[in-house]
């Protein structure tokens, strides 16, 4: 498309405009859905049309499931546009020095609610109590979590703690797991 028809395209529905200014990082349709409060499959189904159009880029194009999107030139160049309003403010979003595949393996529903909550150094049972006790919607077991932290580990994402007169480790976040953490808690942050 022509640099009109991509205008005249994204004025034509409300929700194509939502989408594009949810943009200030790298995100997964969910966490999209999430900030703008569409649906899921509406989120889908317009980042798969910003692709076509060649407004988004997918940044872990072989992942299959949480895969990351991040606007093109004519993307932000759009996303400018939307912004030429006087009374809004206008950040350029910046993409940022990180593993962009491993961040998308990190959204993934469980992953990324183990590290949101490994605020200190915990024990994987550590990390199951604090989901019983805050109510969350996760249905994961202890095992099931020292599993993932195993991954973790093995990816660089934490490191074992040692602390004295306990019997087992605790696990903290490593300097990439902290950036992956606020990477994840921006992207939940609404509009």
């Amino acid at each position: 498309m022509v640099n009109k028809q991509i205008d005249q395209w994204l004025s034509e529905q409300e929700n194509r405009k939502i989408v594009l200014e949810a943009f200030n990082q790298p995100l997964i349709s969910r966490q999209i859905s999430k900030k703008t409060g569409l649906p899921q499959e509406t989120c889908s189904y317009l980042i798969a049309k910003f692709v076509d159009v060649g407004l988004l880029v997918c940044l872990n194009p072989k992942a299959r499931n949480c895969r990351l999107y991040w606007p093109t030139e004519k993307g932000r160049r759009c996303f400018r546009k939307l912004y030429r309003d006087p009374n809004r403010l206008y950040n350029e979003p910046e993409l940022l020095e990180i593993d962009w595949p491993l961040y998308g393996w990190v959204c993934f529903g469980h992953r990324s609610a183990i590290i949101k909550a490994l605020t200190h150094p915990m024990q994987p049972s550590a990390i199951k109590r604090l989901f019983r006790i805050q109510g969350t919607h996760l249905r994961i077991s202890a095992n099931n979590i020292r599993d993932i932290v195993r991954l973790f580990l093995s990816r660089g994402i934490v490191c074992p703690v040692k602390i004295r007169k306990k019997a087992h480790l605790r696990y903290e976040l490593t300097d990439l797991g902290i950036k992956l953490r606020q990477l994840l808690i921006q992207a939940d942050a609404s509009l």
